[in-house]
């Protein structure tokens, strides 16, 4: 009798403990960091732009208008940055006879929104920001770049608003595989992330049942091209060999001994090697041209 009036207060303060670490982490996954503010480089013919909606946090950004253009190309961060990480990708675009577009998605950067959704919720702001581009460039093809959070949130808001061209780095393949490789401990490292991510219903509207980009990826029916990197250490290569296998058409292209980095600064020779053509292919190049 006394050890069970030791164990089950035990018990129990070991689960409440429990729940409250999970929740707490819960907590640093989704929450944003101090919204911030952003200076304009010097160095792009930038203009600043806000998008407001009534039911959905603004979404600041930038846009450069590069005349002749053969195209606009819309540039999404990862989770955790903002636009600024996607600058010099932009500059390499605009020097290349691109105009560009630049947001921060919500929960990011300078535009509003408290939590951040792991590409499913940034879905709806992506379709915004994709919409203003179509608007704001009328006539000319609209390609779409994303890194990690920012490639998600590009999947996510397809088909319901597509881009002519897609360039998705880093993107993960499951939102249950990825936390699983984010556990600290690798011994049941799935039941890890299916006890964190079990609060997202009650947090978020939405469970990691819903937010599996491999299910979603082959409904793009667009030109599109995979970046990875060979040691990323929350995606491993089964999710990008199951996101390839979706879309067996797309070129996928490895980045040999980089991790979840920015790969523009990893190997920017392979970078633009694979990006600019691919690119040029689908935005510029006319069907006549192809067949000279």
């Amino acid at each position: 009798m006394k050890l069970r009036s030791f164990l089950v207060p035990a018990i129990v303060g070991l689960f409440v403990a429990i729940c409250v670490v999970d929740w707490a982490v819960g907590t640093t996954l989704i929450a944003r960091g101090p919204r911030e503010t952003l200076a304009m480089p010097r160095d792009l013919p930038l203009v600043r732009v806000t998008l407001d909606q009534e039911k959905g946090p603004e979404l600041d950004g930038w846009v450069a208008d590069r005349k002749g253009s053969c195209g606009a190309i819309a540039l999404l961060h990862g989770r955790g940055a903002n636009r600024l990480a996607m600058v010099q990708r932009a500059k390499l675009l605009f020097d290349a006879g691109y105009s560009v577009v630049l947001f921060d998605l919500s929960g990011h950067g300078e535009s509003g929104g408290s939590v951040q959704g792991f590409g499913y919720a940034e879905g709806q702001d992506t379709a915004r920001i994709l919409a203003y581009a179509r608007q704001r460039f009328a006539g000319q093809k609209l390609g779409a770049l994303g890194s990690s959070l920012g490639a998600a949130s590009l999947v996510f808001a397809a088909p319901q608003t597509l881009a002519d061209t897609y360039v998705l780095e880093q993107l993960y393949g499951t939102l249950r595989e990825t936390t699983a490789w984010r556990m600290p401990f690798n011994v049941l490292r799935g039941l890890q992330a299916d006890v964190l991510l079990a609060q997202m219903p009650l947090r978020l509207g939405f469970s990691a049942d819903d937010v599996r980009p491999v299910d979603r990826i082959g409904k793009i029916g667009k030109p599109l091209i995979l970046l990875a990197g060979s040691r990323d250490p929350f995606i491993d290569r089964g999710q990008v060999t199951a996101l390839h296998n979706a879309v067996p058409e797309a070129p996928l292209v490895w980045f040999q001994g980089a991790g979840h980095v920015d790969l523009l600064r990893s190997d920017p020779a392979r970078y633009r090697d694979a990006v600019l053509p691919f690119l040029s292919k689908n935005l510029c190049r006319s069907e006549a041209a192809d067949h000279v």
